[in-house]
């Protein structure tokens, strides 16, 4: 996520690479630009949390859901949803209802017995 008017790559400011009260005045002067740097944290965090699930996230995962992000904001409502904590209940729900048996003893045996 880079600027070509900044000097400086914008991910560094959502990674916290930069950070500091000058870097928070400077965003506060350029609002769009720290909506790019506000969901790129966002997506940061919900990588981090995918990271420590067995979930499989392809190499550009991050690109493409910051494209998907900028194209329509509706997506940034459910990933606030995700980082409230929704989303690892869904996706324990999901486990629940389409995941396999998480030990052989709970697995039904198909003979009836």
């Amino acid at each position: 996520m880079t600027t070509g008017d900044t000097g400086f790559d914008l991910t560094d400011l959502a990674d916290g690479t930069l950070a500091g009260p000058e870097w928070e005045a400077w965003l506060s002067a350029h609002p769009d630009l720290a909506v790019q740097v506000s969901m790129a944290r966002q997506v940061r965090a919900l990588l981090m949390e995918l990271r420590a699930m067995p979930v499989e996230v392809p190499a550009d995962f991050e690109a493409i859901l910051m494209e998907r992000l900028r194209r329509d904001d509706t997506f940034l409502g459910l990933l606030d949803l995700w980082l409230a904590g929704f989303g690892r209940v869904l996706l324990e729900l999901l486990d629940a209802l389409f995941g396999a048996p998480s030990s052989p003893e709970s697995a039904p045996s198909g003979t009836g017995r």
